[in-house]
């Protein structure tokens, strides 16, 4: 269910703070709104008055958010199967939550690359409705890259885009929406827009990248295949990023080295220098390939 902010919450301090409470243990307690708020003496210990349940306050420090939003209180995660009047299925969230519950309408969360010992994972969950689900599409219309569509179980508990193992997984959910989000582990949630970069992009300012993680897009200029690793460039006169990869990999989804016409996408760590960079692939989920007529997926990307 959508949350929309909690105007008061009261505090609640017990020796062993559970994550939820009796909302009846609550009725006396005093109501305490955003401004009273003290994180050293209150974080921990806040919870709705209407449904028990452990509650934050967004920023825990400060008056407004970075988006200029004035603090204000939410629930905890993992609680969404509780009723209350400040969780509303489907509903549009108040003015001061609307940026965060967007957010998590359109999340993917990261369930571990499938690697080379696994049996092949279905590329089309996209496709699967269980039973008992109802979609809307907010924004636009289903599959035409306008709008996200937003699915909620037979009991009208929003549910979330899912988990990805693939990449492929991922260039799914871009032809669905670039402004899906991505969640890895211990990792704040990017959007696909800003998590796919062109290698070509790349060389223009290389040094933004180095340490970090992306989710690479381009056609190489060589692939060579060596002892234990094959090594796919993409080289320009004064920059070079490599990605390297079991030579399983290509012998298990039938790629040859000589065949350079098509896209490939690959995730992984940034390391080298800003001449020589490199992507190194641990995991078959980690890479893909695409027909050259995929670019116009990513174009506005460039």
């Amino acid at each position: 269910m959508a949350q929309v902010s909690i105007p008061a919450v009261v505090h609640f301090p017990l020796e062993e703070q559970p994550e939820r409470v009796d909302p009846l243990l609550l009725v006396n307690a005093v109501h305490m709104p955003p401004e009273n708020y003290l994180d050293d003496e209150h974080h921990g210990a806040i919870y709705c008055p209407d449904c028990g349940v452990m509650c934050n306050r967004k920023p825990r420090k400060k008056a407004k958010r970075i988006d200029n939003v004035d603090a204000f209180y939410a629930h905890i995660k993992g609680f969404d199967e509780v009723a209350c009047k400040h969780r509303k299925p489907g509903g549009s969230s108040s003015a001061d939550g609307v940026g965060k519950e967007k957010k998590a309408l359109n999340l993917v969360t990261f369930a571990g690359w499938k690697s080379l010992d696994d049996d092949e994972l279905p590329e089309d969950e996209l496709d699967e409705k269980p039973s008992g689900q109802k979609r809307l599409v907010q924004g636009g219309s289903a599959g035409n890259g306008r709008g996200v569509e937003i699915v909620f179980d037979a009991n009208g508990v929003l549910l979330n885009a899912g988990e990805f193992h693939t990449v492929r997984r991922l260039v799914l959910l871009a032809q669905k929406s670039l402004d899906i989000s991505v969640q890895f582990d211990n990792h704040d949630a990017i959007r696909l827009r800003d998590l796919i970069v062109w290698t070509e992009k790349v060389e223009k300012n290389p040094s933004q990248y180095i340490g970090r993680s992306f989710l690479f897009f381009g056609q190489p200029t060589s692939i060579r295949h060596g002892t234990h690793r094959v090594f796919f460039n993409f080289q320009s006169n004064v920059h070079q990023l490599s990605g390297h990869c079991d030579p399983r990999i290509f012998e298990k989804r039938g790629w040859k080295v000589f065949e350079r016409s098509h896209y490939y996408i690959f995730y992984g760590l940034v390391e080298g220098s800003e001449s020589h960079m490199t992507v190194r692939i641990l995991e078959t989920g980690q890479v893909d390939r695409l027909p050259l007529s995929a670019h116009a997926l990513f174009n506005s990307l460039r």
